[in-house]
């Protein structure tokens, strides 16, 4: 590029080129108007205008040209600024210090700089496929999403941030989509961070379960040796992940651990619960402990609530277990163990008192129980509804009538004038609700498993009765809660209740029988879960009126029912050496009243520890699961979403083939009982 060149800008190129072509014009119109003025005159004047436009025409020629010359060498000075501003950008790209890449829509590399090629480890790349370098990628969310979220990954010990995004190229009629990713590494971030949260406090709750009943059937001499027993295996526990204990009350300890030791005291599964087990100093109930854990909080208060709440979930749902409570929700661990019966009925009572005042107060009272009722959700609420007629409260029960298990019971109460104006379905109690209506529930805690939904969502003051064992899934915000999972049933509960609720017991014959049926059913005919208070709450009824015969006549079948169970049983299969597990197609109505019959006969299979029969019922398959308590079936149909006791439960699933079904149940059964498998997914 010529000196000459130099400087010059657009503006000056563009004056000279207007100024060249109207010098150029000038000399063409005077030579013009001289060869005009010549014609016929003056031979030398034509010479002059001829040589006038030549002049013009070579003036014009000479500015187009140097107007050309003036674009070329322009051209020339912006393509050389464009070249340089290519390699600078290619250099900073190449250099840049985090690892990039560029790939077509389907994971093919099509272009990385050197970082990358380091962080791979590789030095050809082009053609290989994103998804096999980097496996868990969830490569399709930046092709898809408009503004795809940062991904973080670990890859060979280091960790990243990785962001990017799709662009659409039209080359030559071809659109293609192209994908940019480029990766952060935060691995001094994340050490950091692993190291502050290694350092955080994980808070135990400790408490022994049944305190009481434990030192009462324990000779006094041996109590120091007993509880020293006790304070000993929890020490050893703590000792072994370096943490710190203080017993606060008689049963009850506050431990606390770092997270780093406490995850790999994790692996051991708190087997402190084993070890208390065993102690024998003259005590005749086996000691138990509970224990909740409250971790991954913001802080140290938060952690010490999780932990309360870990224990509250840990004693409702029997004790003998361990619950850890993150901002993520619950884990579970242990819960072997039947629970001890309590022989104290101070909380009964208690309960009855603050119910009692509570229906007093209120409006109107609607008593209802679990979906799909049963014998015992329909006993108990006939109990709690008698009781406070009784007190001249404005009393009713809400229960489904097309979708309950204890219909023979239902028909002869409909058959009593009292009760065919006090048993209504959803429409009538969802009219009945005003703002002092009060909303007992019994044997459920689980909002879904409710009769009606929206009746409970309706109303605010709400009393809560039930022996299940605890499940996350928890109506909270309860005026009074009375949860006792060592008892046999609702019924059972509500019958030590009612000589507090009122003056005096007075049942009718056929509402006693309804509860008598409530503890017979839940109980097996006073076989699973039956203690001391169970047989004197039966005894309570009986002399109320309740005939035991009539409540054998009530839990017969027919024919039908023996022939469809007995083929259930005859296609049973052996899993594990002792599980029982049965499978069924629908049934009809009967199909549930048969599955759980069929699991409840299993058991009488020498070696059979535990029975699950499964049946498809329209577009769910049920499962009914029974144990001799040495397999908690609670735990396991807890992983497919079910619940009960830690002898009868059962689980509901959707959208699964009764084959389906079966293999996620032996998955939960391999994770609970044999801790192998990882649950396989819907």
């Amino acid at each position: 590029m010529s000196n000459t060149t130099k400087g010059v800008t657009a503006a000056e190129k563009s004056f000279l080129l207007r100024n060249s072509i109207i010098v150029a014009a000038c000399f063409f119109a005077f030579g013009l108007l001289t060869f005009l003025f010549a014609w016929n005159r003056c031979t030398e004047m034509l010479f002059l205008a001829l040589m006038e436009m030549i002049a013009a025409v070579i003036a014009g020629a000479a500015g187009i040209f140097a107007a050309k010359k003036r674009k070329r060498v322009l051209a020339e000075k912006l393509e050389n600024f464009a070249f340089c501003i290519e390699s600078t950008t290619k250099a900073s790209i190449m250099n840049f210090p985090s690892p990039m890449v560029v790939t077509t829509a389907g994971g093919a590399v099509q272009w990385y700089n050197l970082q990358f090629a380091d962080m791979v480890g590789r030095s050809n790349l082009f053609g290989e496929y994103l998804q096999d370098l980097f496996p868990e990628l969830q490569f399709s969310r930046f092709v898809e999403d408009e503004n795809p979220t940062p991904e973080e990954y670990s890859y060979k010990d280091k960790d990243y941030i990785i962001t990017g995004s799709a662009v659409r190229i039209n080359q030559e009629t071809v659109i293609d989509t192209m994908v940019g990713l480029y990766f952060t590494d935060c691995t001094a971030v994340r050490n950091l961070q692993r190291k502050l949260d290694d350092k955080r406090i994980v808070v135990c709750s400790v408490c022994i379960d049944n305190y009481d009943e434990v030192f009462k059937g324990t000779p006094n001499s041996s109590h120091g040796a007993l509880i020293g027993s006790i304070e000993h295996c929890v020490n050893t526990w703590v000792d072994r992940g370096d943490g710190v204990v203080i017993r606060y009350e008689r049963d009850k300890f506050i431990v606390l651990f770092e997270e780093a030791h406490f995850k790999v005291l994790l692996k051991e599964k708190f087997s402190v619960l084993n070890e208390v087990k065993k102690i024998q100093q003259g005590n005749r109930f086996p000691v138990t402990i509970s224990i909740g854990v409250g971790r991954a909080g913001t802080d140290l208060r938060e952690n010490e609530q999780l932990s309360r709440d870990a224990l509250d979930m840990a004693l409702g749902r029997g004790g003998d277990q361990a619950v850890v409570k993150t901002i993520r929700g619950f884990q579970f661990y242990g819960a072997k163990s039947r629970e001890i019966e309590k022989s104290t009925k101070v909380k009964a009572r208690v309960v009855a008192h603050a119910l009692r005042d509570l229906a007093d107060q209120a409006s109107n009272v609607i008593i209802m129980g679990h979906r799909s009722g049963d014998a015992d959700s329909v006993g108990a609420a006939v109990g709690i509804f008698r009781a406070l007629f009784n007190r001249k409260v404005d009393v009713y029960i809400a229960v489904d009538r097309t979708r309950n298990n204890a219909r023979m019971i239902l028909d002869g109460l409909l058959e009593k004038e009292l009760y065919q104006s006090r048993i209504i379905h959803e429409d009538r109690a969802l009219n009945l609700i005003d703002s002092g209506t009060l909303l007992v529930i019994v044997d459920t805690h689980r909002p879904s498993m409710v009769d009606f939904k929206d009746v409970l969502k309706n109303v605010k003051d709400i009393v809560l009765i039930d022996h299940h064992r605890r499940s996350e899934d928890f109506i909270e915000n309860t005026a009074l809660t009375y949860h006792e999972p060592y008892a046999s049933s609702s019924s059972e509960m509500v019958t030590e209740m009612l000589q507090y609720i009122s003056d005096g017991m007075r049942l009718e014959p056929y509402e006693a029988e309804a509860l008598y049926c409530g503890i017979y059913m839940d109980t097996k005919g006073f076989t699973f879960k039956t203690g001391v208070r169970t047989f004197e709450a039966a005894s309570c009824l009986r002399k109320l009126g309740a005939d035991p015969v009539n409540v054998r006549r009530l839990f017969r079948n027919d024919l039908n029912v023996y022939i469809q169970r007995s083929r259930i049983i005859s296609r049973a299969k052996v899993y594990r050496k002792n599980i029982a597990i049965a499978v069924c197609d629908d049934l009809g109505e009967d199909t549930q009243i048969v599955v759980a019959q069929a699991a409840d006969e299993l058991l009488n299979i020498r070696g059979i520890e535990a029975a699950f029969v499964l049946a498809s019922v329209g577009n769910r398959i049920i499962i009914s699961g029974r144990s001799l308590d040495s397999v908690n079936v609670q735990v396991i149909l807890e992983k497919l979403g079910g619940g009960g006791h830690i002898t009868i439960a059962g689980a509901q699933l959707r959208n699964n083939s009764l084959k389906l079904a079966e293999m996620r149940l032996c998955a939960a059964i391999d994770e609970v009982v044999f801790e192998e498998a990882p649950m396989v997914e819907a």
